[in-house]
């Protein structure tokens, strides 16, 4: 029997519908997501990929606050930098609009819906087309990542422009096709590596249909170099940039091993990105998308192998995820089944989002359907194919034999690593045919009135989405990570008394939540309520007493309050636990500084710059030390060279200036206060210190200038002020 076939006019209508209802459905969340707090302050892994798009575009690659720096210029990838390019050039085109890169994806998924019913449509006709196209449309999924600053909408499109180009490599019987899927999989590799497993297993189909002489010459010879080689004209440059900047082989992404290493270990669940010996094998407490370099430095310490370069690291990892297998295969087979079930199972795993929770709390994604429901439908069609050969028979061979081997093919990609709602999304629009399939099938049965027929298709509907909503395995979404998350997002934006809220209804939901402490405490101390500060610094630390931020900014309040004693006990809680902590390092050679303990101080700083000799504050710290000894011409070179690498920090040039004035270089001294005038304007402490120089130049009416420049910001400051009445007697104080 023919598939059922609509008029080409009313095709045309229905698809033209079904885009518009997708734009509709699209502009809703658009508005809505406008309003939330992470739409501007992305965080987590968007925000890697924003900061990584705007670096790009600006040249600067001073890392978000409290975070360290990903060194994405001067390393091999760890992630592969496809999206980050793309994001790159929208914001260049929008100026740097946030809304941009979410028109762009809206653009792409209507784009996705169309490609869709082009392959619904090839696999068994115009109506399975328009029904795959409106389940796309309406998928919860596919609306919520077009609204995020991530990649899975780019993914799916690659991976359907990929197939399609294939099947008219099957029609045209010409190599431009076949070398356009080749240059297709080579950018998809550079979006998520894992399309190159599918993509494998689509060249062993393309080598297949080639002695089969579908191909242009009929010939493998021909085939598979063009296939390969457009795939790899796309990725050659990356792994060549790679070796140029890192002088080692990477390909794409360094992030594979560690990834792999989190999927295979004794205490994986499958669905957390947590590596649980991170710290004893790295001194680093937790990963994050912003700290990779700073493993592989401790890890190099724990290996005593001071070269260790990524790859090297990746290995190590490799190594550990395959001892895993080695040594307990019952435990692995255990967990890669569970995987397994939870990639085709009814939870929304989060990976770096909550996606579970910002599912529920949007009035439109909690009412669209899940990916459930889209794979039951699937499975239909599937079951139907397989058990009926008439229905078989109308599926084209070709289509339904790519999608599935893209499917398989992906699944399996990501089987080796850890689950997470996005990683499953590409292979959704390669199941909605079939779904689609299975919806026209129940149809045609129906007007036909083969009540039989209808029943058989329902209920094997019923079993299929029994089967695929059951909750076989358990998997709870943090709710309090989530309250966190929008608490960040909103102090991001400077929206504190929403920050607040969303901090203490973590709490609520977890009264252990350490990292809500800790962002309550950054608030409080801001808004200069210290005592409320500390009291969150101390309940983070007693829920983790390894929160080494806690305790590093605990011993800052008490700094600031000048008990140095107890700050510096909270600094040497945070170096047991984390020795590389050059912001600690930095802070406790701060407070021997103060306590007159300059050769201590001086080792804390050397050793913040041992451990990152960019670190941008322990130049300027040892410059600090020599200025306070009165080692004089050793402190401007040190302070040469640190303006050298941060020439827009007003302090160095500052301090600078004050090094060359104690050395008697007073001229010299001015054009460097100027300079920190230059980089900040209202700078009170350049205008005192010229107002220094001048008086001690005799030139009283440019210092009374600088001193009253010093008053009007900081009437506080007592120095100024009796400098002021000394030099200026006879003019009114401001």
């Amino acid at each position: 029997m023919k598939a059922l076939r609509l008029n080409t006019a009313p095709d045309r209508l229905l698809v033209i519908a079904v885009l518009m209802l997708a734009l509709l459905l699209r502009v809703v969340y658009l508005l809505a997501n406008m309003q939330s707090p992470d739409f501007r302050s992305p965080v987590l892994d968007p925000q890697l990929n924003d900061y990584w798009a705007r670096a790009l575009i600006t040249g600067d690659w001073t890392p978000p606050p409290h975070a360290d720096d990903p060194e994405i210029e001067t390393t091999p990838y760890g992630r592969p930098p496809a999206y980050p390019w793309l994001l790159a050039g929208i914001y260049r085109a929008a100026r740097g609009s946030y809304l941009a890169p979410r028109l762009f994806q809206i653009a792409a998924g209507l784009l996705n819906i169309f490609l869709v019913f082009l392959l619904g449509r090839r696999l068994s006709g115009n109506a399975s087309g328009i029904i795959a196209s409106f389940l796309m449309a309406v998928f919860w999924a596919a609306v919520y990542f077009e609204g995020e600053l991530n990649s899975p909408v780019w993914e799916a499109c690659l991976a359907l422009g990929m197939v399609l180009c294939l099947l008219h490599w099957t029609d045209a019987k010409t190599l431009r096709w076949l070398a356009a899927s080749g240059l297709l999989l080579g950018v998809g590799a550079l979006m998520r590596p894992n399309i190159l497993l599918p993509g494998g297993a689509i060249l062993a189909w393309v080598v297949w249909h080639a002695k089969k002489g579908g191909g242009s010459t009929g010939s493998v010879i021909t085939t598979v170099p063009v296939y390969l080689g457009s795939a790899l004209l796309i990725i050659f440059p990356v792994i060549i940039r790679n070796w140029v900047v890192g002088g080692q082989f990477v390909f794409i992404s360094y992030y594979g091993g560690i990834n792999a290493y989190i999927g295979n270990n004794p205490h994986s669940g499958g669905t957390s990105p947590e590596v649980p010996d991170l710290y004893e094998i790295s001194g680093v407490e937790e990963w994050n998308c912003f700290n990779y370099p700073s493993i592989v430095r401790g890890l190099a310490r724990h290996l005593k192998k001071p070269d260790l370069d990524f790859s090297g690291a990746s290995r190590y990892f490799y190594k550990r995820a395959l001892l895993f297998w080695r040594e307990t295969p019952l435990q692995a087979i255990a967990l890669t089944l569970r995987k397994a079930w939870l990639f085709w199972g009814p939870h929304e795993i989060s990976d770096s989002k909550v996606i579970h929770y910002e599912r529920l709390h949007s009035n439109l994604l909690s009412r669209l359907p899940r990916f459930s429901l889209l794979l039951a439908l699937a499975l239909t069609g599937l079951v139907v194919c397989v058990l009926s050969n008439k229905s078989r028979e109308r599926m084209d061979p070709s289509a339904s034999a790519l999608s599935l081997l893209f499917v398989v093919g992906y699944f399996f990609s990501i089987l080796p690593f850890f689950i997470s709602e996005r990683y499953r999304f590409p292979v959704v629009p390669f199941l909605l045919p079939f779904a689609g399939f299975a919806v026209v099938l129940a149809w045609e049965r129906l007007r036909q009135r083969k009540i039989k027929a209808v029943f058989l298709v329902t209920l094997g509907f019923i079993l299929c989405y029994g089967v695929a909503t059951y909750p076989l395995l358990s998997y709870a979404p943090d709710y309090s990570t989530w309250y966190l998350h929008r608490g960040l997002a909103h102090a991001a934006q400077g929206d504190m008394r929403d920050a607040e809220a969303a901090l203490e209804q973590a709490l609520r939901e977890n009264p252990d939540n350490d990292e809500a402490h800790l962002q309550l405490g950054y608030i409080h101390a801001t808004q200069g309520l210290k005592e409320d500060a500390m009291e969150h610094y101390r309940r983070a630390l007693e829920a983790n007493p390894n929160n080494v931020f806690a305790a590093n900014n605990l011993g800052y309040e008490h700094y600031l309050k000048n008990e140095y004693p107890e700050a510096e006990k909270y600094y040497r809680q945070a170096l047991e636990r984390y020795p590389i902590y050059t912001l600690a390092l930095n802070n406790l050679g701060n407070v021997l500084l103060r306590e007159g303990r300059a050769e201590e101080a001086l080792a804390c700083f050397e050793k913040a710059l041992d451990i990152h000799p960019h670190d941008p504050f322990a130049r300027y710290n040892i410059g600090n030390v020599h200025l306070e000894t009165g080692a004089f011409d050793k402190a401007v070179e040190v302070f040469q060279q640190a303006f050298e690498e941060q020439p827009f920090n007003p302090n160095i040039a500052n301090n600078l200036g004050l090094a060359l004035a104690h050395s008697g270089r007073l001229e010299e001294s001015i054009a460097w206060f100027e300079k920190a005038l230059g980089l900040s304007r209202n700078y009170p402490l350049a205008h005192f210190n010229l107002g220094n120089v001048y008086g001690d130049m005799g030139d009283l009416d440019q210092a009374c200038c600088h001193y009253e420049q010093v008053l009007m910001v900081w009437p506080e400051h007592v120095e100024a002020r009796e400098r002021y009445q000394l030099l200026c007697g006879s003019l009114p104080i401001p």
